[in-house]
């Protein structure tokens, strides 16, 4: 079935509908953004990454259409100066960025902006949904659901689907509040400890991201612990995850950051309400395009900004994607 939709995606592309779809979208100045995770060369069950190859072949498509910009643009610069453009995001500052990601944006001259959690703050070196992952690669599944089960959490029986596994853990985990989440993250920790299972660390240190060229990747916050803030309502917690976060990653990289994603897309109005005293840009929704026609009418359009998550096959879906086609058949 995977050969078939990818066979069809460039079919569609070679036909021009991604181009009749991009005129259109220019017109109503609409312009996409793009959020990546993973760019690794092995295939990951519970979460399946880019491709290298299949990375630089979204950026040879992408450079053939659009003018490649940091996202900085789009509150520095006016809406007119943005309407051939496209934005690259990645999201958590996973150490495949500088193995894979990196010196391909770098052959071909592209900047990103890289949404990153502090290395070491809270994480261990690993976020909270990446331990779920872990306990899914190296236990049964009659070991995970009575893990869970034992805490009051139900989980469906994807035994055979690791990656809706996945999926449906992070989504309940997602439905309780952090210090409720974190007790039972704590607790699968312990347990690897235990059993002699360790994880390694996965996501970037501030030597790491010392070493990436300003120039190429604007580094900015993704919080600090990866919570959903759509449930968190204590006031202290997100004002912590919003401004130390900030706080910690411009005392080491000496630079200003200036721009927010917030997890899984979610938030709240009091988590809003925080961004706009610590940010100047924020990252709130999925699978739409940025309107310049409202970024330029309204000042906090800005701190309502979406991008398209990106995890197809083929360099030819991703552009259809991005030009609002999937929107359009309601996929």
């Amino acid at each position: 079935m995977g050969a078939v939709r990818n066979i069809a995606f460039k079919l569609l592309y070679h036909l021009k509908v991604g181009n009749i779809l991009l005129k259109m979208n220019r017109k109503k100045n609409l312009v996409p953004v793009l959020v990546m995770h993973k760019v690794i060369p092995e295939y990951d069950a519970t979460w399946p990454g880019i491709h290298p190859l299949l990375f630089e072949q979204i950026l040879t498509l992408l450079k053939k259409h659009y003018t490649i910009l940091p996202i900085s643009d789009l509150y520095s610069k006016p809406a007119h100066e943005l309407t051939n453009a496209c934005f690259i995001t990645f999201d958590d500052g996973y150490k495949d960025y500088l193995d894979y990601a990196y010196p391909i944006l770098k052959r071909h001259n592209v900047p990103s902006a890289l949404f990153v959690l502090p290395y070491q703050i809270s994480n261990k070196g690993h976020i909270w949904t990446s331990t779920i992952s872990f306990f899914i690669k190296h236990y049964t599944f009659n070991e995970i659901a009575n893990f869970f089960l034992e805490r009051g959490i139900l989980i469906d029986d994807n035994r055979d689907d690791y990656f809706h596994l996945n999926l449906d853990i992070s989504r309940k985990l997602c439905k309780i509040e952090h210090a409720q989440r974190i007790t039972i993250i704590n607790d699968l920790r312990e347990k690897f400890k235990a059993d002699s299972r360790i994880i390694e660390n996965e996501l970037l240190s501030f030597d790491e991201l010392r070493a990436l060229d300003p120039k190429l990747t604007e580094i900015e916050s993704h919080s600090l612990t990866h919570p959903s803030f759509k449930i968190e309502t204590d006031e202290t917690f997100i004002n912590t995850e919003l401004k130390e976060s900030k706080e910690i990653l411009e005392k080491e990289l000496q630079k200003e950051v200036k721009a927010f994603a917030f997890p899984f897309a979610e938030y709240n109005d009091l988590a809003i309400q925080t961004v706009k005293k610590y940010y100047k840009l924020c990252f709130t929704g999925i699978n739409d395009f940025v309107d310049l026609n409202k970024l330029k009418n309204s000042p906090d359009e800005v701190f309502f900004l979406t991008r398209f998550y990106v995890h197809q096959e083929t360099a030819e879906e991703v552009f259809l994607l991005i030009n609002g086609f999937h929107k359009k058949i309601g996929r």
